[in-house]
């Protein structure tokens, strides 16, 4: 597995787990008049407030240990928001070679 693997592994992990995050806590803003539950659209941003934070704090370079989190989301982006990213802007490193 390459380096670009890795790094995209881990960030369509926390993609995919943040966007089931979100869909709980705005389902959970809807379901709580109805149940009584005040607390239950805090208790389910905690999980999507944590993944952004691991996004943004904990996906780095295994090279030189950058943080390339926010980086990262760009490349996941659609249309024309998307950028390319071949080498890792703190070492230079290319994403296609082996850890």
């Amino acid at each position: 597995m390459t380096i670009g693997e890795l790094l995209t592994h881990k960030t369509r992990r926390n993609l995919l787990i943040g966007f089931f995050a979100w869909l709980a806590f705005a389902g959970s803003m809807f379901a709580a008049a109805e149940l009584g539950a005040r607390l239950l659209p805090l208790v389910l941003f905690i999980p999507f407030i944590s993944v952004v934070i691991a996004q943004m704090f904990f996906v780095r370079c295994p090279r030189c240990n950058g943080n390339l989190g926010q980086l990262l989301v760009q490349t996941m982006a659609p249309g024309s928001l998307k950028k390319q990213v071949k080498n890792c802007p703190f070492c230079g490193v290319d994403f296609n070679d082996h850890p």
